[in-house]
C-alpha cells in the first residue's frame, strides 16, 4: 500500500518547483508562505491528536500516522522548521481532519475502519 502522506510530500514539491518554473510564483512569495503555515502550541497539539483518533479510526493507515508524526516532530519547532511542501500539504492535511471532527460532532458522519481519503495539496 502506497503512503498517501509521503506521496502527497512528493507531488507538492514537484508542483511549488513547476511553478517557479513557469513563473506563476516566485521563490520569494513561497518563502513568505512558509511563514504563514507556521503553527503555534495548541495547534501542533490539536494536530497531533487527531492525526492519532485519524489512524485510530483507520482513516489514515500507521505508516501514514507514522509520516505525520515525524514530520510534526518533537515539538512545535520541528514543524515550523519543515520545507514548504511539508507543511503545505500537513496544514491542508490538518484543516480536513478538523473538518472530519466537526463533521463527527454534529452527528454529521461517523467514524470509518477503512477510507479513501485523501490529503488535500494547497497551490502556492
Amino acid at each position: 500500500m502506497t503512503n498517501r502522506i509521503t506521496d502527497a510530500f512528493a507531488r507538492m514539491e514537484a508542483q511549488i518547483a513547476d511553478r517557479i518554473a513557469s513563473g506563476l510564483t516566485t521563490a520569494d512569495k513561497v518563502r513568505a508562505l512558509h511563514k504563514t503555515l507556521d503553527m503555534d502550541l495548541t495547534e501542533y497539539t490539536k494536530f497531533q491528536t487527531l492525526k492519532t483518533l485519524a489512524v485510530a479510526q483507520g482513516l489514515l493507515t500507521c505508516d501514514e500516522g507514522q509520516s505525520v508524526f515525524i514530520c510534526l516532530g518533537e515539538s512545535v519547532k520541528t514543524f515550523n522548521d519543515q520545507p514548504i511542501h511539508i507543511k503545505s500539504v500537513l496544514t491542508s492535511f490538518f484543516m480536513e481532519l478538523l473538518t472530519v471532527q466537526l463533521q463527527q460532532r454534529r452527528g454529521l458522519t461517523t467514524p470509518r475502519r477503512k477510507s479513501s481519503a485523501h490529503p488535500a495539496e494547497v497551490n502556492c
